[in-house]
């Protein structure tokens, strides 16, 4: 049935046009939704975060395009981290990566939401590190934010700024990983374009996807 899963992460195909070698879809899709409900996938990624590597970690966000078979959710877009903006409905997707480019914590927000306050909560994952960014994350807000996490920054300063903040040229070059790694992952159709009208059920392809990143990384 797993085989089944990564099929449908990798093609971004409709559940019912699962091939029949892999058994019925019916029993395929019964399966993905209660492992998703047990947080089964989370689990799986969490234990590979602990294999984290190096004192860097590189933040950035990206934006992921709805599908119009994933709108209109029952309760609403904003519940399902779904949003407007002027390429259409899309999910923006804000991960943490460790030195060697691989995701160690990641979170879901809707599309119109900033950068600097959808990457909130992935801020307790970076404790005690250095954390590279660009510099659509350098307000003074933010790097007070960081500074009361013990976490040391590494973000460019904007033009418009009075006084120069020093940047570690060297860890900045490390920068490219985090978008290596969202090329890495959109490679999956399912993941690239979603879907999913549940963030919950987005959410457990994503990990899926990681942990397939992890494991070939």
């Amino acid at each position: 049935m797993v085989t089944a899963m990564w099929w449908v992460l990798r093609t971004g195909a409709s559940w019912r046009d699962v091939p029949r070698e892999f058994g019925p879809w019916s029993s395929v899709y019964t399966r993905w939704r209660r492992w998703c409900r047990q947080g089964l996938w989370r689990r799986v990624v969490r234990r590979l975060w602990r294999h984290a590597v190096g004192r860097l970690r590189l933040l950035d966000c990206s934006h992921i395009k709805l599908h119009q078979h994933g709108a209109n959710p029952a309760g609403g877009q904003a519940a399902q981290a779904i949003g407007r903006t002027k390429g259409g409905l899309n999910t923006k997707l804000a991960a943490l990566v460790d030195t060697r480019g691989r995701i160690v914590d990641f979170t879901l927000a809707a599309g119109p939401r900033h950068d600097q306050y959808a990457v909130l909560p992935l801020l307790a994952s970076a404790c005690g590190y250095w954390l590279v960014a660009d510099r659509g994350f350098d307000s003074d807000v933010f790097r007070r934010r960081l500074q009361a996490l013990r976490i040391r920054a590494c973000i460019p300063a904007l033009p418009n700024r009075r006084r120069a903040l020093p940047c570690h040229r060297g860890f900045y070059r490390h920068r490219h990983k985090v978008e290596n790694c969202f090329g890495r992952l959109k490679r999956f159709h399912r993941v690239a374009t979603r879907y999913d009208k549940l963030a919950l059920t987005f959410d457990a392809f994503l990990c899926f996807a990681i942990a397939l990143d992890w494991l070939t990384s």
